[in-house]
């Protein structure tokens, strides 16, 4: 699936959406009109129609989405729907047709480039004919055969194939074309096939790679669903399984193979689908798909150091973790040396480098359960739309509007070589990794590093845990301290295995170590850094020895932490007031301080506890093990703080709407962000939480009046968090966004309500079952509950039958609200 930029949205792209159909053949097949049908409609909705379309399974992403002058709650929409669901949302009173054919035609000159998997003249005719021209160096292979039966080609590429033990040598998998309609995809493998194989013997460096490296290309890893794009459908997307065995293949068949795989397969219904109308359908069963078998047998034999798996369109270089928002893993460390970043440049020009999760959170995907599985690091390319490569020429015959989707990618050879040649750099360059995958060859310069440690300036108590990621092919690794300048300490370091939910993934080549600090007493200073022994490699990846100078000892920064506490209490409150920030009142000029944490401290000392503070404001984000790991339980409470605001934040600016329009409560500072994923972190080593606050968990006013589209709130510019947020074009990248799913997955709150009249709290679960208590006091008094919510059980949605890791329960409800559900109780919460 992939995600474009476009002009004049806020909510999304071009919506390929729960069923894939090209509008350009339903005008030669069934009627855009026809209940059985798909199309490309367009026309006007209210909010309500908004969640009704999102209901349908259709991703948030893939839905085209712009304000009727500047309004915010009627919307032009652009989407693919059955004629079935449109009629349903015209009974609603939405505004849709079908998309004008004049409008609908896809972007070509002369068509000629993109052709057919199977058949004379076809891809996999070409590849096979490919190899057999250079016998010394190619071979074809059958890796396994599709749902339908037909074979999936590969070509593997190494030095006298014949004599070689497929994966012996250092390997690299070029994929492409599991989504059908991305045909620009293939062309990327096929094209790169033919470079190396044109270029050995007369380019030295592609020589010296295929004489020491294993290539393999397997273009289309979805044949039936590819051949269906050219014969039928343009936009189809998944294989052609056919759901309900019919003998017919129509919009509700068909599995998404990026999200078939055993990995996470079915972790929750927003990485992947349950439906079979859904365009990321996981599938009956994990690995059920017979186009998946064939990919991971051959991993499985070839254990592969490297891959890479072309989509579009999205200009985005993906990789890392993408069943979880905001999650690195250790081997990122590798990955962000070879994809590049925005200060040292992107490894391919023009595509945003970063962890997966960035595009959406995917589940059962390709890449996840390849690294996981048989430790192969992988790259996903999101490549140029069409609309981009439609607005390269001013002297051709394209146009971004006459783009039927993003993924209809020019059929001109110009572009589609250029395309090609902007890729080449780093597809190569991960072949050259593939001998020594931790020391790799970084087309922007960056080196990988042999520590990152995890630094903080606070600890709250003594023994300390410290972290650090680190090379594993580093030996002797140590961690050295001193307390107060005194003599150093040198203590060994444990590989950390993970928490209850992440943690232990993608730790193939680094790993994170922790060790422990003993002795400091509060007011000390402790410096910590961490020593190992490293055994430097040649071009082959082999050990260089001691006559070399192999064997060397490295060292990482130094850091020093102040202990500023050791009580030994149980609980820590987290004062998160905002008093110094604007939301509801900018700033006291004096400074002020938090107002209820006396109160707080004294609920629990009533019972017997004695907590420690944490005031955000005074003291800035804690660490998780510097402050958070010393505590049992975590009280995170707000106050008077309806969002936590600079004075940057106050107004998102949403030229998406319309010149100068500006939205109060739709953005956050960047601390809010940090805190949450501080406090995930707590919640992951089996720490406990209570979050209170009136607006806890409000996803801000756009989110609001868009029904959830936007699926939380900004916190800062693209690359620039502590900057305001502007939507220029694309609300999915060009903010930052504090997602919801800490709330949903971590706490069990799906959704919030707004509601009114609340005078009370009724006890559901513990001490207060069946107590009740009527709000009072000067802390109501001087900040009544006006903006109380309701929320949602994750549960409901997701039943912990399937999904126990999200069960969750009701703890209170509001009384004089007509009993609506507030504070939920999740596996990870304690409200």
């Amino acid at each position: 699936m992939a995600r474009r930029s476009f002009t004049l949205a806020i909510a999304g792209v071009l919506a390929v959406a729960s069923f894939s159909w090209s509008a350009a053949n339903a005008a030669e097949n069934p009627e855009p009109s026809d209940p059985s049908g798909l199309s490309v409609y367009t026309g006007v909705v209210d909010d309500s129609a908004l969640s009704s379309i999102l209901a349908f399974g259709i991703d948030r992403h893939e839905l085209e989405v712009s304000p009727v002058d500047g309004s915010t709650d009627r919307f032009n929409v652009e989407v693919i729907l059955s004629g079935e669901q449109a009629a349903s949302l015209v009974a609603e009173g939405a505004e849709l047709a079908p998309k004008d054919a004049s409008s609908r035609r896809t972007a070509a000159a002369a068509a000629g480039v993109f052709q057919r998997y199977s058949g004379a003249g076809g891809i996999q005719e070409e590849i096979i004919e490919q190899a057999a021209a250079y016998p010394r160096i190619a071979e074809a292979r059958t890796i396994g055969q599709t749902v339908n039966g037909q074979d999936i080609t590969a070509i593997r590429v190494t030095k006298n194939p014949g004599r070689e033990r497929p994966g012996k040598r250092p390997t690299t998998v070029y994929l492409a074309a599991q989504h059908a309609r991305e045909w620009i995809t293939p062309e990327m493998v096929t094209r790169l096939l033919d470079h190396v194989l044109t270029g050995y013997g007369t380019d030295p460096a592609i020589t010296r790679l295929v004489n020491d490296n294993e290539l393999w290309f397997i273009p289309v890893a979805n044949p039936d669903g590819y051949d269906y794009t050219h014969d039928v459908e343009r936009l189809w997307r998944k294989n052609l399984r056919d759901n309900n065995s019919d003998g017919e293949i129509t919009p509700g068949d068909g599995v998404d193979l990026n999200r078939n795989f055993p990995t996470r397969w079915g972790y929750d219904n927003e990485g992947s689908s349950p439906n079979f109308g859904s365009e990321t359908y996981r599938g009956p069963a994990p690995l059920s798909e017979p186009e998946n078998q064939a990919l991971d047998a051959l991993f499985r034999k070839i254990t592969p150091e490297f891959f890479i798996n072309y989509h579009s369109a999205a200009e985005l270089l993906l990789y890392g973790l993408g069943w979880q928002v905001a999650t690195p893993s250790p081997d990122d460390v590798i990955y962000e040396s070879m994809a590049g970043n925005d200060v040292d440049g992107s490894a391919i020009p023009g595509y945003d480098p970063d962890i997966s999760a960035e595009l959406y959170t995917t589940n059962g995907d390709t890449d996840s359960h390849l690294q996981e599985a048989y430790g192969a690091l992988g790259f996903t390319p999101e490549m140029s739309t069409c609309e981009t490569a439609s607005a390269r020429y001013d002297d051709d015959a394209f146009e971004p509007e006459d783009c039927e989707s993003g993924f209809n990618f020019p059929d001109d050879e110009r572009l589609v070589q250029e395309e090609f040649e902007n890729n080449i750099p780093f597809a190569l360059a991960v072949a050259q990794s593939a001998a020594d995958p931790d020391d790799p060859v970084s087309v922007v310069g960056l080196d990988t590093p042999n520590f990152v440690v995890d630094s903080f300036d606070v600890s709250y108590g003594d023994p300390q845990t410290v972290a650090v990621t680190a090379k594993r092919a580093l030996a002797g690794r140590q961690m050295n301290y001193r307390i107060n300048g005194g003599r150093v300490h040198r203590t060994s370091v444990r590989e950390w295995r993970g928490g209850e939910r992440f943690g232990f993934e993608n730790d193939d080549y680094y790993a994170e170590y922790r060790g422990t600090v003993r002795g400091a007493d509060p007011g000390d200073e402790v410096e910590v850094w961490f020593t190992a022994v490293s055994k430097d490699r040649d071009d082959r990846g082999g050990h260089r020895g001691p006559k070399h100078g192999g064997d060397r000892k490295v060292e990482s920064e130094h850091f020093t932490y102040t202990v500023a506490s050791d009580s030994d209490s149980s609980v820590l409150i987290l004062a998160n007031e905002d008093y110094t920030g604007v939301n509801p009142t900018f700033p006291d000029p004096l400074g002020g301080g938090p107002k209820y944490v006396d109160e707080h401290v004294a609920a629990f000392q009533a019972n017997g506890i004695t907590p420690d503070v944490w005031d955000v404001d005074a003291q800035g984000v804690p660490h998780d093990l510097g402050v958070l790991s010393h505590y049992t339980t975590v009280v995170w409470y707000l106050g008077d703080n309806r969002l936590t605001q600079d004075i940057e934040d106050f107004f998102t600016e949403l030229p998406v709407f319309g010149a100068g329009f500006e939205l109060e409560d739709s953005s956050v500072a960047e601390r809010a962000q940090y805190m949450t994923l501080a406090v995930r972190e707590h919640l992951n080593a089996g720490g406990k939480l209570i979050h209170a606050g009136e607006t806890t968990a409000w996803d801000g006013l756009l989110d609001e009046l868009l029904g959830g589209v936007i699926g939380g709130i900004y916190y800062g510019l693209d690359d620039f968090p502590d900057q305001q947020c502007v939507v220029e074009d694309d609300p999915f990248s060009d903010c930052l966004l504090l997602a919801n799913d800490f709330a949903q997955y971590y706490l069990g709150a799906w959704d919030r309500s707004a509601i009114a009249g609340a005078d009370g709290v009724a006890g559901r679960l513990g001490p207060m079952d069946g107590d009740e208590a009527l709000f009072g006091g000067p802390a109501v008094a001087d900040n009544p509950i006006d903006e109380a919510g309701a929320f949602t059980l994750t549960s409901d949605l997701l039943p912990p039958d399937q999904f126990p890791q999200f069960a969750g329960s009701t703890a209170i409800e509001y009384l004089g609200a007509a009993g609506t559900v507030n504070a939920v109780e999740g596996e990870f919460a304690a409200v």
